[in-house]
């Protein structure tokens, strides 16, 4: 039945699923939700304060035991309440974590503190709750669950279709899957979704600075003009001019359509060649080449007008690369690319794969047998058919071989309930004690310290919601892109537990 309870009666469940160890009272549970992931619980109780009231489409469930009032489903949405009414609940968290947690949440207090009582769903036991608990968070079981809606109908929901930040989201987008494998540029199209994305929107909104990169807009989707490689160096220089680290090219800088012309004048030297434009535009990830050798290719796969080489490419966005002349879309002459997604380009128009499997290849001797059985089965894994499953297992390999390595002393300062962003940290500055240092730190782990340590470890915010979000499937890009981001720090924690024990 449903009942309506003061916040004050009602108590966190210190047998709560999420935490990875027995909580001893009510303080301890709030600390570990907020060690598992302070950011998004302060997330969440920002929004309980500007609403006024949880999301009454999901009722929490408690049941009585030991004549307390017990939540066991809607944890963090009662710990989010319990602190914006005494933030001082956040103190240890915030002297682990070295946030100033208890002054966030006391600033959050003037927005406001929620409601004094909820409605829930009282269950007559943990027994009789089990099922509805399943069902919210064990997936889609078949329909019966929770089904999450698609990439693309999340986005049918949310978007405002033709808007400068919807196509400044399309424009991310396709360059994360064009260009998956480069490091620094996916870290500045990180860095500009979340804090430019209005600013690229305005550039990318005009019409001749689309022309002149070699991009347009077909509806709702982004095209692009060129192969990769001729747009690698003028994609890079928008993505650099944007991000923080190089000053940033402000939206001042390009709010006139004569300071948008400038911008492109002044970056002649990074545009694309003409010669090279395809005459027909192609998807992110399609990949056309020529049967010329590259002293014949114009430095560029295909020409406009339909000159030799190619003019198109199969009809599925993660198709292979199409051989020989006078294909188009409607040709339908494509085979499968086992990556599902960008090719990268080698000498003489050859092409290789983007990785079909997480950690591709990837040897692990000395780590215990389990974590390399789990290793291979997730080998087999194709990407493209189960991402979010990969998704899942980039996280559980991360944080299995990080513990691992804490438990055999490889791996100082952390302990095996710490956080997953905590312990990677500790196992980046184990493996390198600069790489905190944007100029000393080791190049191969630099992504992995940017994508989890800092913009709020963006990478750990999406590994974390694999597996408690339910709409928080993985795209096989963002797949392949933790995997290489994680890889060097698999390598280096594996050769570091095989010389521990020598």
């Amino acid at each position: 039945m449903v009942i309506n309870e003061a916040v004050s009666s009602l108590l966190l469940d210190e047998q709560n699923p999420r935490f990875q160890e027995q909580v001893n009272g009510q303080d301890e549970a709030i600390t570990a939700l907020l060690l598992d992931s302070a950011d998004k619980l302060f997330s969440l109780a920002q929004d309980i304060a500007t609403e006024g009231s949880l999301n009454p489409t999901e009722l929490p469930v408690i049941i009585e035991e030991d004549g307390d009032l017990v939540v066991i489903e809607g944890n963090r949405r009662l710990a989010a309440l319990k602190l914006l009414r005494n933030p001082d609940l956040a103190a240890t968290a915030a002297a682990e974590l070295g946030t100033p947690l208890v002054k966030k949440f006391k600033a959050l207090q003037k927005v406001g503190t929620g409601p004094e009582s909820i409605n829930a769903f009282q269950a007559e036991n943990r027994e009789a709750a089990r099922h509805w608990i399943e069902l919210r968070h064990t997936g889609e079981n078949d329909g019966v669950g929770v089904i999450g809606w698609k990439p693309w109908q999340v986005n049918n929901y949310r978007r405002r279709r033709g808007s400068q930040a919807d196509r400044a989201a399309l424009f991310c987008e396709a360059v994360e899957v064009d260009f998956s494998g480069e490091t620094q540029l996916m870290s500045d199209v990180a860095e500009v979704r979340q804090a430019r994305l209005t600013t690229l929107g305005r550039l990318v909104a005009d019409p001749d600075v689309r022309r002149e990169f070699g991009f347009r807009f077909d509806d709702d989707e982004l095209l692009f003009e060129y192969e990769t490689d001729d747009l690698r160096a003028s994609v890079s220089r928008i993505f650099s001019d944007l991000a923080a680290r190089t000053g940033g090219v402000s939206v001042t800088d390009i709010k006139s359509k004569a300071q948008r012309s400038k911008y492109v004048a002044d970056r002649s030297e990074v545009l694309p060649n003409r010669a090279n434009r395809l005459s027909v535009p192609r998807r992110p990830g399609e990949h056309y080449k020529s049967d010329k050798p590259d002293e014949d290719r114009n430095d560029g796969v295909g020409t406009a007008g339909g000159a030799s080489g190619t003019s198109g490419a199969g009809t599925d966005p993660g198709s292979a690369p199409v051989t020989g002349g006078n294909r188009n879309r409607a040709s339908g002459g494509s085979e499968p690319n086992n990556g599902g997604g960008a090719s990268r380009r080698g000498r003489g128009g050859k092409t290789s794969p983007q990785e079909n499997v997480i950690f591709k290849s990837l040897k692990m001797p000395y780590l215990n047998p389990q974590i390399r059985e789990l290793l291979s089965m997730s080998q087999k894994i194709n990407i493209v058919d189960a991402a979010p499953v990969s998704g899942i297992l980039v996280r559980v390999l991360l944080e299995l071989t990080v513990t691992e390595a804490i438990k055999l002393g490889v791996v100082l300062d952390a302990k095996e309930g710490d956080s997953l962003k905590k312990k990677v940290r500790c196992a980046l500055l184990t493996l390198d004690p600069e790489c905190s240092s944007p100029t000393k730190r080791d190049k191969s782990l630099e992504m992995a310290w940017i994508r989890t340590q800092d913009n709020d470890g963006l990478a750990i915010q999406s590994l974390n919601a694999f597996v408690h979000n339910i709409q928080g499937n993985a795209a096989p890009s963002e797949v392949r892109n933790l995997s290489q981001t994680f890889r060097p720090v698999l390598e280096g924690l594996n050769e570091l537990i095989g010389n521990s024990a020598a």
